[in-house]
């Protein structure tokens, strides 16, 4: 697995978190400062009750010394019992309200603001992701992405909590200590040395924890990419009855995780434990010394003190060293957990894709002519990766890897032909169609549509006049309907934007298919007529993947979904491997219908696929062994004629020297 981190085309980021605050956090300035104002201010009148318990035990229970309050002139004071104990009612209720009500609001705030911006990063992360070729995927797991699009945005909002809980403890701390000064100075001085000795547990506990939390980012990638295989693949894994097995690959990752989230726990229980022990030996001396004091036992120099006074104290002291302990525990865990996660993120947001479509045209078709010029390419090779260079592979990638797939592939489409590309697996049948579309740009040669260098034009507007079937098409968690559409209209996304979009009064830049466009495109597919009998015909549910459909049947729909874009040239890569005879000659009747003024390129495993095409070509090891139409081909009595007496089952007159090809014996 690449490590993002280290993508060598990422451009460098001194502080990634800081980065990251200062994009995206600026726009929601104000929201986080008066969230942050709040909670602070709340932290004041927090402090309040304390001091309110200490004067009426002396004043109202003890009876040792006079009602009074610090900064509240006499004359509000009640001068009877009675009075006192309910204005000290008064002013508990009023300090619990304020506190409550400034708590909430800052929450409400600065939570409004925090989800906002991990919004914006999140979806500018996918856009990121998925902006770029596909080369960059080649050595990337989809666990290890998925885990920086969720587990690592999850951790910059537990930032954003630690943070504002860190500036309500730093306000605690403050009110707390200046109201101790306020009651004694000599006991607070005492104080003040906790926070230098917590500083110095704490310098010790984050050197230590950073290097650790960045290899438990690292970890979960590869937990969710092991767990993602398992799931995915878990009729694969009950076919072979490899139960037993993914559990052990699965425990192997999770023991991996476990000794890497343990050495973190470890170093935060030590840090825990001994500030906990220090903060308590504190408590106990300043009860000791203010007990002294309280008793008249203390030297002349040191102020008196009343044990109602002692009693604050000793509430201002929790008050006090608590926070500098939460403080590191959690604000400090969750910056350095967040610094791990931010690394990964701008990996992804600031990651330089070679094939940037800035500045390129927008392509214009009229007619559809398809041209490849000598054409090679390497997925090994320098500049192939789309954005991802050689050094992505790594210097132990074998040989293998550095040869070219395809190598001087020269041919001509005419606008409304019906190319047919055959050939061994691994000939290079689907790379040909992948350089096509842009996934990967040539190492040498020029692919033109209409004459256009298509390397000159921007990959969006050149796939907007391309259709596309694979040979195991992808389909979205959806109905069927929301499938076929997704061609024109974003599908399953279409709907329910719609509503949005009329409130607003924004327009979508695509049409939206309309159901009898949907339905005319599944019947040129072949595939009106199963959807029609499913629970609830175009509305029925396929599943994830489609896994409620049969694979011809999720074949069918791949199709339909490319026939309703009415693309101005179609690929069908091995589009009918999954669907029977009867569908096959269904399709096929429809390709034909299509190919006025359409230039069609199919892959074709089944050569009858292709047999009436204008012109096939016939690929081995990457290049264009033969070409022309199919009578042309057999008359040759070369590699094509061989493939032909396979499939029509004449295999007497295959050529010994066929049967001696290594794809044959495997």
């Amino acid at each position: 697995m690449t490590d993002s981190t280290t993508d060598p085309e990422t451009a460098p980021v001194d502080d990634p978190l800081a980065h990251l605050i200062g994009t995206y956090g600026r726009a929601h300035t104000l929201r986080f400062a008066l969230g942050g104002l709040a909670l602070a201010l709340s932290q004041i009148p927090g402090r309040v009750p304390a001091l309110l318990v200490g004067v009426a035990l002396d004043a109202l229970f003890l009876e040792s010394t006079p009602y009074a309050l610090p900064l509240v002139p006499d004359a509000w004071i009640p001068t009877t019992t009675e009075g006192q104990v309910s204005f000290t009612i008064a002013l508990l209720a009023a300090s619990f309200g304020l506190e409550a009500g400034l708590s909430w609001l800052g929450g409400r705030v600065s939570g409004t603001a925090t989800y906002r911006t991990l919004h914006d990063v999140r979806v500018d992360a996918f856009d990121a992701l998925v902006g770029q070729e596909m080369g960059y995927f080649d050595d990337r797991e989809t666990g290890d992405l998925m885990s920086v699009l969720n587990n690592d945005v999850g951790n910059l909002r537990r930032f954003g909590d630690g943070f504002f809980r860190g500036l309500r403890f730093t306000v605690q701390v403050i009110a707390a200590f200046a109201f101790m000064a306020l009651l004694h100075w000599q006991l607070a001085l005492l104080m003040s040395l906790v926070p230098l000795v917590l500083a110095a547990i704490s310098y010790w506990y984050a050197v230590r924890v950073e290097p650790r939390y960045d290899d438990v980012r690292e970890t979960i990638g590869t937990v969710n990419s092991r767990l993602e295989d398992s799931v995915d693949g878990v009729a694969t894994v009950k076919a072979f009855g490899r139960e037993d097995a993914e559990r052990d690959a699965v425990a192997d990752v999770s023991e991996q995780y476990k000794r890497d989230k343990w050495s973190v726990v470890r170093l935060r229980l030590a840090y825990n434990t001994s500030t906990w022990l220090l903060t308590s030996l504190v408590f106990i001396g300043v009860f000791a010394a203010g007990a002294v004091v309280v008793m008249g036992d203390a030297p002349a120099f040191v102020e008196p003190l009343t044990a109602g006074t002692l009693v604050t104290f000793l509430f201002y002291g929790k008050s006090f060293y608590a926070p500098i302990r939460q403080l590191v525990l959690e604000v400090l865990d969750s910056y350095e957990n967040a610094l791990a996660s931010s690394k990964r993120i701008v990996a992804v947001l600031e990651r330089t894709n070679a094939l940037d479509d800035a500045g390129e045209g927008e392509l214009t078709i009229d007619d559809g002519g398809v041209e490849y010029d000598g054409v090679s390419f390497g997925y090994g090779a320098s500049g192939s990766q789309s954005g991802s260079d050689a050094a992505d592979r790594g210097a132990s990638e074998s040989a293998a890897a550095e040869e070219t797939t395809v190598s001087d592939v020269s041919f001509s489409a005419e606008p409304g032909d019906l190319v047919g590309v055959v050939g061994p697996t691994g000939a290079g049948k689907s790379t040909i169609v992948k350089l096509l579309f842009r996934f990967y740009d040539p190492d040498a040669g020029t692919i033109r549509i209409d004459g256009t260098d298509t390397a000159t034009v921007s990959r969006r507007s050149l796939r907007d006049h391309l259709g596309y079937v694979s040979q195991d098409p992808f389909l979205f968690t959806g109905t069927v309907r929301e499938n076929i559409a997704y061609a024109t209209d974003a599908g399953h996304e279409a709907e329910r934007s719609e509503a949005s979009e009329r409130a607003s009064g924004s327009e979508r830049s695509e049409r939206h298919a309309s159901r009898d466009e949907v339905v005319a495109a599944a019947k040129r597919a072949g595939a009106h007529e199963f959807v029609t009998d499913l629970p609830d015909g175009y509305d029925t549910d396929v599943g994830e993947r489609g896994s409620r459909l049969s694979g011809g049947q999720r074949q069918r729909i791949a199709i339909a979904r490319a026939l309703l874009r009415d693309p101005a040239v179609l690929v069908l890569d091995e589009a009918t491997s999954h669907v029977d005879n009867e569908t096959e000659r269904q399709i096929q009747e429809s390709v034909d219908d299509l190919g006025e003024g359409r230039t069609t390129i199919a892959i074709a495993h089944r050569l009858s696929t292709v047999r009436d095409a204008d012109l096939i070509l016939v690929l081995d090891d990457g290049r264009v062994r033969e070409a022309g139409t199919h009578d042309e081909l057999v008359a040759e009595d070369g590699l094509y004629a061989d493939l032909w007496r396979v499939q029509v089952g004449d295999v007497n007159a295959v050529s010994e020297g066929f049967l001696d090809r290594e794809e044959v014996v495997r």
